[in-house]
């Protein structure tokens, strides 16, 4: 779409937050440019948790980061509200930074080792103004109680905490001024499985007492499903499918889909399914490949793969996937047949 288009397109009205062909890219030594995002689009709704997963290095975090305008986009617009926050400068964001939270990947570095946890949580509220000493220290323990820390805690510092507990205190803090969206970049991907569940648990709770849209930024495809409303699935910088989380995991169109899924841990031991492997690494961000960028990886790429790049398009109902054999074939059990993996679990009973 040309910038030209872009600029005549209108915010949806039932998203809260919502990236339109959002581009991003970096210059690196030499001169050449590393496409980080190359023209994503997403929508948040109210209530609404949608995933954003792929390997890393697929660009998810640096869609999270330019959706906080933490990056400035190349192209695109970012619209949240209603209102067009692409270009704004720093003053007329700081409405928007209240609206709009983000949860960092790693608990131990996004909290001031030197800060008890009272500043932590309580700067945000002193940069927006919130009100007096008292009633900021009262917010504070608000805050705690709703992650589940003992009102104590606001007078120690994050060594004094665990991982879970950190990242807690993190969801604490972006929740200090009661935003109507939360971005969660990689959330539990730092922690112990066994605590993962419970920050998973903890924010699903809190967006249903708070009416929270959230954005679950993930590679563990398996985890994002079971919060997740709807899946964005990214590859190389760019959406490859996406669909409502049960469609999408019970009946995958696109190769890259299936193998990561097949990646997912099987929950009982001694289970036969075998991996799909994929030959080789990501191709690099600055050297894309011609036509379909998952064509070098791809188990059953064609000659159209390598020349031509297959167009994003709905195929039903909320489904959208680039590949050329979507629709085409019975994708996802020709795939999971391939390689002699079984059907995962779900796929017969999602096939109509």
């Amino acid at each position: 779409m040309s910038d030209k288009n872009l600029d005549n397109q209108n915010p949806n009205p039932d998203y809260l937050l919502e990236a339109q062909d959002l581009k991003v890219t970096f210059r690196v030594p030499g001169g050449k440019k590393l496409h980080a995002v190359d023209k994503i689009s997403l929508g948040v709704r109210p209530r609404e948790t949608v995933g954003l997963v792929g390997e890393s290095g697929s660009g998810k975090s640096t869609v999270a980061l330019t959706l906080m305008r933490a990056h400035e986009p190349e192209g695109g617009k970012i619209i949240f509200g209603g209102q067009d926050i692409t270009h704004l400068d720093q003053k007329g964001l700081m409405p928007i930074r209240k609206r709009l939270q983000i949860v960092f990947q790693d608990p131990y570095s996004s909290l001031d080792p030197r800060w008890s946890i009272r500043r932590v949580i309580s700067e945000p509220l002193k940069a927006h103004r919130y009100g007096s000493r008292r009633e900021i220290n009262k917010r504070v323990e608000e805050l705690l109680e709703q992650v589940g820390l003992p009102q104590d805690a606001a007078d120690r510092v994050p060594s004094q905490f665990s991982g879970g507990q950190r990242q807690r205190i993190a969801v604490a803090r972006s929740l200090a001024l009661e935003p109507e969206a939360i971005i969660a970049d990689e959330p539990v991907s730092a922690l112990d499985v066994s605590i993962q569940a419970q920050i998973i648990n903890l924010l699903r709770d809190l967006q249903d007492r708070l009416n929270i849209g959230l954005l679950v930024i993930a590679h563990d495809l398996a985890l994002v499903h079971q919060i997740s409303d709807r899946i964005i699935v990214m590859y190389l910088g760019e959406a490859v499918e996406e669909g409502p989380s049960d469609d999408l995991v019970g009946n995958p169109q696109h190769p890259y889909t299936v193998a990561l899924l097949s990646a997912t841990p099987i929950p009982e031991p001694g289970g036969d399914r075998k991996r799909i492997v994929l030959t080789g690494d990501p191709p690099s961000p600055i050297y894309r490949p011609k036509g379909c960028r998952f064509h070098p990886r791809c188990p059953i790429a064609t000659e159209r793969c390598t020349i031509e790049k297959p167009p994003y398009i709905e195929i039903s109902k909320d489904r959208k996937v680039a590949c050329w054999q979507a629709g085409e074939m019975d994708a996802p059990r020709d795939l999971w047949a391939l390689k002699d993996v079984p059907l995962p679990e779900g796929v017969e009973s999602a096939k109509k």
